[in-house]
């Protein structure tokens, strides 16, 4: 619906001087009521991909992993289809939309699928060294193949890019990233101070590296 209508709203305009007032004020109601439609249509396709992402996602049962056997499989199974929902429309799409309709809802897409993930493991009460370097794997692997269909690093984009190097390295170099602006630019002081405390013991040597992660500037 989209590409006819623009087919024939060009089209229309292109010959505008050449076609009789009746004939081009119709030929623009019909370009227009494609439009709506198209509208309407194309928003109930973006609307039903964000509901598969959300059930896919929920059958993860969270990131947190804790009593859940064979976790890291059912994460990456619940990535891949992720990745091959979003590939299958974002190709449709290309296709068939304007290049500034597509890069909108390409990047509406990611935003609000990182923004999802991203949320959820910054509500990890507790994360195992085995389960870091699990949840690490998985967030690259979405971030290599989800990188083949990004178009701007939105600032969901980069809270999600730096999930995988968060859950592999020491609370040193954390803090160190944080105090050199290199979080702070995406993350509240809080959500640092959480991820450590998840990640990492609670002794008073990591107590006083936490707590010079301080003064949000997101």
């Amino acid at each position: 619906t989209w590409y006819l209508y623009h087919e024939i709203f060009w089209t229309t305009n292109e010959h505008k001087h050449g076609l009789p007032p009746h004939a081009y004020q119709q030929s623009l109601s019909v370009s227009i009521e494609l439009r709506n439609s198209g509208g309407v249509m194309l928003q109930q396709c973006y609307t039903t991909l964000h509901r598969k992402i959300g059930n896919l996602f929920r059958q993860t049962r969270g990131l947190d992993g804790q009593g859940k056997e064979n976790h890291g499989e059912v994460i990456e199974m619940v990535f891949v289809q992720i990745i091959a929902l979003i590939n299958e429309y974002s190709s449709a799409w290309k296709r068939w939309l304007p290049t500034s309709r597509y890069e909108v809802l390409i990047t509406r897409t990611l935003d609000t699928t990182l923004t999802l993930i991203t949320s959820d493991c910054l509500k990890i009460e507790d994360i195992s060294a085995k389960h870091s370097t699990c949840l690490a794997n998985n967030f690259t692997l979405l971030r290599e193949q989800l990188e083949k269909v990004k178009l701007e690093d939105t600032v969901p984009w980069k809270r999600f890019n730096f999930l995988p190097s968060l859950m592999e390295d020491s609370l040193v170099k954390i803090v160190e990233s944080w105090e050199s602006g290199e979080l702070s630019e995406v993350f509240r002081a809080a959500e640092i101070q959480h991820i450590a405390r998840a990640l990492f013991q609670n002794t008073d040597k990591n107590a006083a590296l936490r707590r010079r992660i301080t003064g949000d500037v997101f």
